[in-house]
Order: C-alpha cells, then sequence, then structure tokens
C-alpha cells in the first residue's frame, strides 16, 4: 500500500513497501528546459551535474566516495518538465543516501571552477550529439515542432547561455526553481515510511510555493529536409501526443506498440523483415503536464529513402482507414500489460512510476485499473488517435 506524508511547505513524501532487499529513492522537482529564460538554456541540466560537485559536508570526492561505497546505482536526469536525483541501493545504504541527496539539494557549494569544468563537460556531451545523426536529427525535429517554446529548446542548452553563465547567475536561478510544491520524495522497496518522513524533516526549510503556470508548446507541422549529401539517410516523423493524463493514453501506448514497439510490429516487419529497408526502427513517446510528443524515427541507403518514407506513410494510413486486426491488437496489449507486471517486481521502476503518477495523474491506479484501461482499446481508438497525429505530423530527413 503506498503511503504519504506532507510537510507544511507541501513537500509531499511518498514510499510503497516491497519484499526486497534494496531500496530505491528519488528527489524529483518540477524543472526542466520549459522553466529557462532564453538567456538560461541549459541552467536546468548544468545545475543537475553541479550538485554532485560538494556541499559543506562532503567536497565532490567524498560524495563519490560515499555513492561508491553503497553500490547499486545512483544517478540524476534533466527533462523538459522535471528533474531527478535517483538511486537504488542495498536497504541498509537507503537512509545514508537519502541524507546526501537532501543536503546535495538544500546546500550545494559549487564553485566558480566547477561552473566553469561542467560547463566544458556539458559542451563535449554537445559535440557527442553532433556526431550521433539520430539524436542531431531528433534535437532539430523537435525544435521545428514547438518553435519558439522553451520546451522546444536542446536539453543540453545553448552554447552562447553557458559560455556567459556565472556562479551567482546559477545560484539565483535556483533560488527560484526549488520550492515546496515543486518537491517530492518517493521510495520503494525495502523502507519504513515513517522512518523516511522523519529523515525528510530538513526540506521543511524550503519555502513553499509551487510551479509558475505556462502555456503549452504549438505544435507546428511541416516537411523539413536538411542536408542530403551523405549516403545514410534520417527519417524522422513527429507528431503530438495526449499528454499524461489525458483519456487517450491507453491507446498511445497499444498504438505505439502497434507501430514500432516490437519484433511483431507493422513498420519492423514490413520495413525490416519484409523489405529490408532498414536495420532498426523505432517509434516512441514522450508526455508531460499538458503535452506530449510522438516520434517514428529509422535510417536508411539514401537511395532508398523515398521508398521507405512511403513505406512508412503507408502503414500510417492504412491503421487509420482500417484499424488493427483483432490478433495484432490483442498481442500489443498483451505484451504491455506482461510489462506491468515485470515493473512492479522493480523498486527502480516502481519509484519511477509512482513518481510520475504523483506529478501528472494525482493519483495511482492499480494494477487492475490499468491492465482494464489497456483491455478496453479498441481498433477504432487506435485509428482516431492516429488520425488526429498524422494530421499534424512534422517531417524531417536528414544525413548521416
Amino acid at each position: 500500500m503506498i503511503q504519504k506524508s506532507l510537510l507544511p511547505n507541501g513537500v509531499q513524501i511518498l514510499s510503497y513497501p516491497m519484499a526486497t532487499q534494496s531500496t530505491s529513492i528519488g528527489l524529483w522537482w518540477v524543472n526542466g528546459g520549459r522553466h529557462q529564460q532564453p538567456d538560461q538554456c541549459g541552467y536546468a541540466h548544468l545545475l543537475e551535474h553541479l550538485l554532485f560537485k560538494g556541499t559543506a559536508q562532503y567536497d565532490a570526492q567524498a560524495l563519490a566516495h560515499c555513492f561508491e561505497a553503497m553500490g547499486g546505482q545512483i544517478n540524476a536526469h534533466t527533462g523538459r518538465e522535471l528533474t531527478a536525483l535517483h538511486g537504488l541501493v542495498p536497504a541498509e545504504n537507503a537512509p545514508e543516501l537519502l541524507e546526501l541527496f537532501i543536503i546535495m539539494l538544500l546546500a550545494p557549494t559549487f564553485t566558480e571552477l566547477d561552473v566553469t569544468l561542467e560547463c566544458n563537460v556539458v559542451l563535449q556531451e554537445m559535440a557527442m550529439i553532433a556526431d550521433q545523426p539520430a539524436e542531431r536529427l531528433e534535437e532539430r525535429g523537435i525544435a521545428l515542432s514547438w518553435p519558439g517554446h522553451p520546451m522546444g529548446w536542446p536539453l543540453l542548452g545553448r552554447r552562447e547561455a553557458l559560455e556567459q553563465t556565472t556562479t551567482q547567475a546559477l545560484r539565483d536561478y535556483w533560488s527560484t526553481q526549488l520550492s515546496g510544491e515543486r518537491l517530492y520524495v518517493v521510495a520503494a522497496g525495502a523502507m519504513d515510511h515513517a522512518e523516511l518522513a522523519r529523515r525528510c524533516a530538513p526540506l521543511a526549510a524550503l519555502p513553499a510555493g509551487a510551479a509558475p503556470a505556462q502555456q503549452p508548446p504549438h505544435h507546428s507541422p511541416g516537411m523539413h529536409r536538411e542536408s542530403t549529401s551523405d549516403e545514410q539517410r534520417h527519417l524522422l516523423w513527429i507528431m503530438p501526443a495526449p499528454a499524461a493524463d489525458h483519456p487517450d493514453f491507453p491507446a498511445l501506448l497499444v498504438a505505439n506498440h502497434l507501430l514500432a514497439g516490437g519484433v511483431s510490429s507493422r513498420l519492423f516487419q514490413e520495413l525490416r523483415e519484409r523489405r529490408g529497408l532498414v536495420y532498426d526502427i523505432q517509434s516512441r513517446y514522450e508526455v508531460y503536464s499538458d503535452t506530449g510528443l510522438w516520434l517514428i524515427q529509422t535510417a536508411c541507403d539514401a537511395r532508398e529513402a523515398q521508398d521507405c518514407r512511403s513505406a512508412v506513410e503507408d502503414i500510417l494510413q492504412q491503421l487509420i482507414v482500417s484499424g488493427p486486426e483483432y490478433a495484432e491488437l490483442e498481442t500489443a496489449q498483451r505484451h504491455l500489460r506482461a510489462g506491468l507486471l515485470i515493473e512492479a517486481d522493480d523498486p527502480e521502476s516502481v519509484m519511477e512510476r509512482l513518481a510520475h503518477e504523483t506529478i501528472y495523474l494525482k493519483h495511482h491506479p492499480s494494477l487492475q485499473d490499468r491492465s482494464e484501461q489497456l483491455a478496453a482499446v479498441t481498433p477504432a481508438k487506435v485509428s482516431e488517435l492516429l488520425k488526429r497525429a498524422v494530421e499534424h505530423v512534422t517531417y524531417i530527413e536528414g544525413a548521416g
């Protein structure tokens, strides 16, 4: 059973006991790419790096030794809307992990030198993406789909903003982004809730306050071609997707799997198995509080790019016109339900799901509820969802 506590400033604390020898803990806060001004583009991600540079009690090397000694998996990530510190460790180390996360969040001591060094690290990350055509095209495609909106800006930031940042500018930004109603502490596994809540007491020092209301991005459809001189051609379709709390979200799960979510999917079978046009094709989605993206991406020989594009778009139209067959629909539903069952045994997956449900849904559907939602998806619902999505598709093609 999920247990919850609420600090006076709005910090929410959740735990889900599991019969495991490990515990997964995440500190999630509503801050990401969409909460930046143009001259701050990249601050959210850079701050995630800088939280590991030390506190008053531990310098960066001491922090690293503490985490290494715990074993397990300890990391952080920044998205378009959320940032998280998270880890999976033996249960005996969970209280120490939580304590370290909290002091990192409340009292980071990064210096001007730390900022300079980590900016250079982020610039190296950017260079890596520049050398990876698929990631580069995706970044460009999202910017074209959500033009002018912070949600469409590169998550790593813009070089000019990072090169001009200062320690004081980052601290000023940080002081406006962390408040009680934006922070969630979530644990799954072997963890006593009363102990969890007690150790979260220092978070009551944060000011109250929620994230400011924001307008969702407007999806801009269109067709775009980048440089086409190379032999390898990357193809990307980006469509609007329902938000995390939208009634169509279960249909998105099923439709995504039907398209290219597995080896039996229509696109994989047609483009890879029957025609040999591609090595791999992927369909995935990103969903947020008020919007979402649905992406189909593949790469092929430049001479076969038009055939590949036509094959993908023909299959989309077939599903819109006729819908999936009941047998393939049932396969997708069974696969997704199996994923729910497997996830239920994994503390880290459970922790992440609880966090997203708390932030986006404001409630926690049971396994039976989620299974029934998947089972209720019909061929007609898949067709309707795809039809609306394809009407606003952004297509972008670029060289490798």
